[in-house]
């Protein structure tokens, strides 16, 4: 049994070695493509010339949506469980952003944060159906904002394949809506599935908090904030290095942009973001040097924002419980 464990356990380290290996190729691919048809020098230079206030405000702007996805964690795992409060769960928001941006696969920060849940005492299935729940309700909204903004977003493009494109990207995302609420609704025999069960849970869950409107509206008020300050992060960064679009115009792009991001194929979506970018706002009619700047220095922005993660995973203070304070003595005496 142990030698079976033990091959169980190569295979399994086989297999991660060979997805990352594959994310990794497909990253340096992205990118040497983009580098074949991007003036790399001009990109470099308007990055070397970004607008520091431009930039410190997209900054500041990412870090209040770490604040916020900290809130609606709280407000959904307070409904299951006895949550530690936004604080303590905005420490472990930090540290999933600086393992997503360190590890190989955009979802590696969430299982560090149930991890994380799980030395504060919280049980692993209660932070793992929270933590996937708190990630549904953000695509649902960015999936609705999405749909939304189509008709407009359309009506400027004029390439018919990148028009299919996100016709496409929308349908799959409205498809994944379609199985976040209806997936528990599969053949008894599925349903016992070790990779269906799980997902199956989260159904029950996510139409379980539409039966609580006062929750479930504010849940979804903090996932349409998060995705707005989101919106005004890009356009910071891209007004920082001359690519003055509207705010409208910005709501049409982030979305397909953000879904396409989440293909796992690329090491913490770095060459999907940078490829799609360029892609759409070259209808938009900005350069691809100045989308590609805007791109490489939002990755970057990320990266600033989750290091205070890796600093407090280091120390612990995510997980760190406060002293007791000591009772008084009952004979008043040192």
């Amino acid at each position: 049994m142990r030698e079976r464990a033990g091959q169980r356990g190569e295979a399994i380290t086989i297999r991660r070695f060979l997805t990352t290996s594959v994310r990794l190729c497909a990253t340096a691919g992205l990118l040497w493509a983009l580098a074949t048809r991007v003036d790399l020098s001009r990109a470099a230079q308007m990055m070397g010339h970004v607008a520091l206030p431009l930039l410190a405000a997209a900054l500041v702007v990412l870090l209040m949506t770490s604040l916020i996805i900290a809130l609606r964690w709280h407000a959904i795992l307070s409904a299951e469980t006895p949550s530690p409060g936004p604080s303590a769960l905005l420490k472990i928001v930090l540290v999933g952003l600086f393992f997503n941006q360190l590890l190989p696969t955009g979802v590696g920060g969430d299982a560090v944060r149930a991890w994380r849940c799980r030395k504060l005492g919280i049980g692993l299935g209660a932070a793992i159906r929270s933590i996937l729940l708190d990630r549904a309700c953000g695509y649902m909204v960015l999936v609705l904002v999405y749909a939304a903004s189509l008709p407009s977003l359309l009506n400027i493009l004029t390439d018919p394949w990148q028009r299919g494109v996100v016709m496409a990207v929308l349908g799959a995302g409205l498809l994944g809506l379609a199985a976040l609420f209806l997936l528990d609704h599969l053949p008894r025999p599925l349903m016992g599935l070790r990779l269906i069960a799980p997902i199956a849970e989260l159904s029950r869950e996510s139409r379980r908090l539409f039966t609580h409107p006062a929750r479930c509206g504010a849940v979804l008020g903090l996932s349409a904030l998060t995705i707005a300050l989101t919106i005004l992060a890009f356009k910071f960064v891209a007004d920082g290095v001359g690519s003055r679009l509207s705010l409208g115009s910005w709501i049409m792009i982030v979305p397909p942009v953000t879904l396409i991001q989440l293909l796992p194929i690329s090491l913490a979506g770095w060459g999907v973001r940078e490829a799609a970018l360029v892609a759409v706002l070259a209808s938009f009619g900005v350069p691809a040097e100045a989308a590609l700047a805007t791109s490489v220095l939002l990755g970057l922005c990320l990266i600033v924002i989750g290091l205070p993660g890796g600093l407090i995973w280091l120390a612990d203070w995510d997980v760190v419980r406060p002293l007791p304070t000591p009772k008084p003595s009952q004979s008043g005496g040192l």
